[in-house]
């Protein structure tokens, strides 16, 4: 007789969500508004680009981009600040969590039928 255990886990609770962000640095509730939102984004994604071309001095080929490398979690952290500052500005416009990952879906569908993915 086997005694293991077949444990079920739903998807989001494995893969760390981006959370958004809607406290000041003193841990008050802050009032979004959507041109600060916006300069957010424009200024990580600016900080991701920054990343990239320095990776890109390199001169080598994408696959070479090492996982422990100190460039690659650089780009990686980057992103995910980008993702972050996204994410808090489709909060703050209403669109939560459930509706990201409808869309999300709908969007890989979308790669999936274009033989993207």
């Amino acid at each position: 007789m086997n005694d293991d255990v077949l444990v079920t886990v739903p998807l989001s609770e494995v893969i760390e969500r981006p959370l958004p962000c809607v406290c000041d640095e003193h841990g008050e509730i802050r009032e979004q508004q959507l041109k600060r939102l916006v300069a957010k984004i424009d200024e990580e994604l600016n900080e991701l680009k920054q990343a990239l071309i320095r990776y890109q001095s390199f001169d080598l080929p994408c696959v070479v981009l090492c996982r422990n490398s100190t460039i690659g979690k650089e780009i990686a952290e980057e992103a995910a600040d980008t993702i972050t500052a996204i994410t808090t500005m489709l909060e703050a416009l209403g669109i939560d969590a459930e509706m990201r990952d409808e869309a999300q879906r709908r969007v890989n569908a979308k790669n999936r039928e274009r033989g993207r993915l």
